[in-house]
């Protein structure tokens, strides 16, 4: 074992194994291990040490930390103050990076949040609220909490900025988030069994981010990413409509609705997200660029050399016309046409010959028998004309 290396993917899969085995046993014997934390931390060092002699400070410490929210969860001394300092005090003695602490607070943290203890939670979380947007919502959420069980004698019920100085201190947070920007879902100690309650607490500041604070994007960003994260089409389309009336003249967004549109196969929507476009952005290319990209799924003729004229017409660049000809060619089963052009892509453009081997290769398997493998070929290229038109007019601006 100490002699073989293991790749990324079954080390995840392996340790994942090994987390699961001692959450079982907390499960079964919360109060042993309540009993006696030095002894069973030392059962996880010594597995881990057995089973993953090389493991990384950073994989070794992020493990603890798993098991440490594990136990506070389980336990039901998690939310008392000798309790949680007594586990503390021995997961951090077994970790190894310098800034271990770090973790432990945030884990501490989250489970203090998910009782309800928010001032605990702040004390914890407050000060690595830059870290994660999700984290840094939690801080918000906190203080929001805290206003609204806590109310200033001299607010009303009516307050929708919440009541006194917490309520300001949400608010603050929430505009400190949207400045910094910190990216969603990447700590690994957010990467709980069942993070619910932090999504549901993210999902409830975000509605309120964009009640408080309309004109700002951020919050729509940051939604939109979590809910791709999390594959939640019901709240992407929500806050598509609500970017679509708040930004309908922002040129990333469009982008964002357009993609959505054709990932939920909205031909028709697509469409209309095109023609607003051309329209506010007449001397930008890529508006074209993404009607002839609608055209090579849709497969209509008439609209492929409409958009082709057009792009021609605005200068799009003779090599990404002629990669749409072949492109549109093989995905109508035009095999000579597609030849052909393939043929006057090698031809006029030698300096290319890496990308059209490619293309050449991937083209063989359109005309093939099985169909498995056409439908393979078909998305290869989609993907790979995609990524080469879109890169190529980014550079050319």
């Amino acid at each position: 074992m100490r002699e073989e290396k293991l790749s990324d993917a079954i080390l995840y899969d392996r340790l994942n194994l090994l987390k699961r085995d001692f959450c079982g046993y907390i499960g079964r014997n919360s109060a042993k291990v309540d009993a006696n934390p030095p002894v069973f931390f030392g059962h996880v060092v010594s597995a881990l040490e057995k089973s993953f002699p090389e493991l990384s400070e950073d994989a070794h410490d992020e493990f603890i930390d798993a098991i440490t929210f594990r136990i506070l969860d389980t336990s039901q001394n998690g939310g008392d103050p000798d309790f949680i300092r007594k586990v503390t005090t021995n997961a951090l003695r077994v970790k190894r990076k310098k800034d271990a602490e770090a973790g432990i607070n945030i884990t501490i943290g989250l489970k203090l949040l998910k009782i309800g203890d928010y001032e605990g939670a702040l004390r914890y979380l407050k000060n690595y609220w830059h870290r994660d947007a999700l984290l840094g919502i939690a801080v918000a959420y906190c203080y929001s909490a805290l206003a609204l069980r806590k109310p200033a004698p001299s607010t009303t019920d009516k307050d929708i900025w919440g009541e006194g100085e917490m309520g300001l201190l949400a608010r603050e947070k929430l505009m400190d988030l949207a400045h910094v920007q910190p990216p969603v879902n990447q700590l690994p100690q957010l990467r709980l069994d069942d993070p619910s309650f932090l999504f549901r607490i993210f999902w409830h500041m975000i509605h309120l981010g964009l009640e408080w604070f309309p004109s700002e994007k951020w919050f729509i960003n940051v939604g939109l990413e979590q809910a791709a994260l999390t594959k939640n089409t019901e709240i992407q389309k929500e806050l598509l409509e609500i970017g679509s009336e708040r930004f309908y003249n922002d040129l990333d967004f469009l982008r964002e609705v357009y993609n959505f549109k054709l990932e939920t196969h909205d031909a028709a929507g697509a469409a209309h997200v095109v023609s607003q476009l051309i329209t506010q952005y007449p001397n930008e290319l890529e508006p074209v660029y993404l009607g002839l990209k609608l055209t090579l799924l849709t497969v209509k003729k008439s609209a492929f050399h409409s958009f082709r004229k057009l792009a021609a017409g605005k200068g799009m660049p003779p090599n990404l016309l002629e990669i749409f000809d072949l492109a549109f060619a093989l995905l109508t089963g035009e095999k000579k046409d597609a030849l052909y052009h393939l043929a006057e892509f090698e031809r006029e453009f030698p300096e290319l010959h890496y990308y059209s081997d490619a293309l050449r290769y991937i083209a063989q398997d359109f005309f093939s028998e099985d169909e498995d493998r056409v439908k393979k070929a078909k998305k290869t290229f989609f993907d790979s004309v995609d990524h080469y038109i879109a890169k190529e007019l980014h550079t050319k601006k």
